[in-house]
């Protein structure tokens, strides 16, 4: 089997690019700062090569005899050759008069190509190599004041000091160059650590995660602003979406064991009394009674459980417009069908509209309904009506039944938790609806508030934003 090659980090991968970049224009400045500085120089030392040629050639034309022939002075000849470059004296045929060069010295390479052109006064410039070294040279026309010729001045002069400083800034460039994509590197390497270091944790902390299952752990969140620091943020909010999650289930699955263990003991307890043979049939019908009013009452328990645990798992409603006075209408009679007991009956009623989820909406109705009629005793009544106050709706239940301890009205929006008067009058209660029905308030950015009537029963009154137009 073949090794899988392992790629490169992220952090070794940015750090290259940059470098390789940052080296791209460094070679490109370089090259181009080079090339700028050659050119400069070279045209610098042809300019100077030229005009010390045309100085000597006015120079030496004050040496012409009456004869109108070139006799150069030694003299001129030692003055030129301190300024460090090397003058040939030559008449018109091209035959040397005078060399500045110590006696056996190499002869200068001057053809007729050279005087030609200083004929022509082109001012060409030739290289060539002489004695280990490059020289330049340039010929200039020696003439008399009236224009006739008498001879030629060669200047030639060595490259060795424009080319040691051309390779001085080429090896700077090369060196400097060299260090600071080095040190680009480096710094690249610690910037691109330290700037991906909230990725790491990321990754670690996924890991243990992984490992514990532990949902409560958090990653260090990075500087406003910054891309990985967004990161941070956003993973630790899908963890803390993930440990709400974990919790509801572990809630929901802790609530239905607790909750769900006393209807099935009493279910399997009447039928295994059911199943004997000599039992009256009347005491079997009981039995059979009391089983299936367990079952019911479980079956209410398991929606109840789905319907908290699918809230608290953050389900998203559909949310549009709803007609809250209709569909208050059609709770009151809806629930009116299943409480024959009590006088269920709407009062006043104003159009109103609100943003919400209608499904949600009607179980809300439905389960302040169902309560206000199961704890009014029987031939008790139940009012309902909606009013708008300051651009919201106020839905008002009102009931002539058991009302509520003091004890326990800051508990009985509390999951499972059922008040003392409420357990004495109905032993079979979840404790759910309450719970429920806060939570959907809430989820439309209302208020539910709970309380007493002066006459004796329960009032409850929720409060709900209406439709912006």
């Amino acid at each position: 089997m073949r090794p899988v090659s392992r790629r490169p980090s992220i952090r070794a991968r940015l750090a290259f690019i940059y470098t390789g970049l940052l080296a791209a224009a460094l070679v490109a400045f370089g090259s181009g700062m080079y090339l700028v500085l050659r050119a400069q120089l070279e045209s610098s030392f042809n300019a100077g090569l030229l005009a010390n040629a045309e100085h000597a050639a006015g120079a030496f034309a004050q040496d012409a005899d009456a004869s109108r022939r070139l006799v150069p002075t030694e003299r001129l000849i030692r003055q030129f050759a301190s300024t460090g470059g090397r003058v040939v004296v030559l008449d018109t045929n091209g035959v040397e008069l005078a060399d500045s060069a110590p006696a056996g010295s190499p002869a200068l390479s001057i053809n007729p190509e050279d005087l030609a052109a200083a004929d022509r006064h082109g001012h060409e410039i030739s290289e060539f190599a002489a004695s280990g070294d490059i020289l330049r040279l340039t010929v200039e026309p020696v003439n008399l004041p009236d224009g006739t010729r008498v001879g030629y001045v060669a200047w030639a002069d060595s490259t060795r000091s424009l080319r040691d400083l051309l390779t001085t800034v080429s090896v700077a460039l090369v060196f400097g160059g060299a260090a600071v994509i080095g040190l680009a590197l480096v710094g690249g390497l610690v910037l691109a650590r330290r700037a991906l270091a909230p990725v790491s944790d990321v990754t670690e902390t996924a890991r243990a995660i992984s490992l514990s299952g532990d949902f409560a752990a958090r990653v260090e969140a990075g500087r406003p602003g910054d891309e990985v620091g967004e990161l941070a943020v956003a993973f630790n909010e899908m963890l803390a979406a993930l440990e709400q999650n974990h919790q509801a289930l572990q809630r929901f699955l802790g609530d239905a064991s607790h909750q769900l263990r006393t209807p099935l003991t009493t279910i399997r307890a009447n039928l295994d009394l059911a199943q004997r043979s000599n039992l009256p049939d009347g005491e079997r019908e009981e039995i059979l009674s009391d089983a299936r009013d367990e079952a019911e009452r479980m079956g209410r328990l398991i929606g109840d459980l789905l319907s908290l645990a699918r809230a608290e798992s953050g389900a998203r409603l559909d949310f549009g417009p709803v007609e809250l006075d209709v569909l208050l209408v059609e709770s009151v009679r809806r629930q009116r069908q299943a409480a024959q007991h009590v006088r269920m009956s709407v009062a006043t009623v104003e159009p109103a509209v609100v943003d919400g989820d209608r499904d949600r909406l009607r179980e809300l109705f439905g389960i302040l309904l169902d309560n206000a009629a199961r704890y009014t005793p029987e031939g008790g009544t139940v009012v309902a009506g909606l009013e708008v106050r300051n651009r919201r709706a106020v839905t008002r239940i009102e009931d002539t039944g058991i009302g509520l301890d003091i004890a326990d009205r800051d508990r009985l929006f509390e999951r499972l938790y059922r008040g003392s008067r409420a357990r004495e009058m109905r032993p079979s209660g979840t404790g759910l609806g309450l719970a429920i029905a806060s939570w959907i308030v809430e989820s439309h950015a209302g208020t539910i508030e709970l309380g007493n009537r002066p006459e004796g029963g329960t009032t409850v009154e929720v409060t709900l934003p209406l439709r912006q137009p």
